[in-house]
């Protein structure tokens, strides 16, 4: 009986502790109109896609300049001085133009994080463009939100 009444109180305190969902409709209110995109091709083209898939018949249309730099280093050696981890680090400076509202504004977005080296070099270059692959993806993301949060305030 105690158990029971333990458990409907301890549930009760979960549900009237305030916790709401927050509405996220206001990032599908964004159009993106054009968006060059200069640095690494690569990551251009996923980025490019990713930002195409999120695109949406917003009431919001915008404008994007985007510049990235992709930095490779060295993180880890063994005690044979080999190469046993790399840190990539994307940065992207975002340049947007809200049309119509003749507003512009940039802000930038970093992600950083380490693949390890495969005994094969095939191995490791397949651990380079996943590791990428998640970055970019992290990054759209970012992206998406910032310009929501930036518009939203204009």
């Amino acid at each position: 009986m105690k158990l029971k009444l333990t458990l409907i109180i301890f549930s009760l305190m979960l549900l009237s502790c305030g916790f709401k969902v927050v509405d996220q409709n206001f990032l599908k209110n964004i159009e993106i109109s054009e968006a060059n995109i200069t640095g690494d091709k690569r990551i251009a083209y996923l980025l490019r896609n990713k930002l195409k898939t999120r695109n949406s018949n917003g009431s919001r249309t915008i404008k994007l300049n985007i510049e990235i730099k992709k930095l490779k280093e060295i993180k880890e050696k063994n005690i044979q001085n080999e190469i046993t981890k790399y840190e990539i680090t994307i940065i992207t400076d975002v340049k947007f133009d809200l049309i119509g509202g003749n507003k512009s504004e940039e802000f930038t977005v970093s992600k950083k994080n380490i693949f390890n080296v495969a005994n094969q070099y095939s191995g490791t270059l397949n651990n380079e463009k996943n590791l990428v692959k998640n970055l970019v993806n992290e990054i759209a993301d970012d992206i998406i939100e910032n310009l929501a949060i930036r518009i939203d305030d204009l």
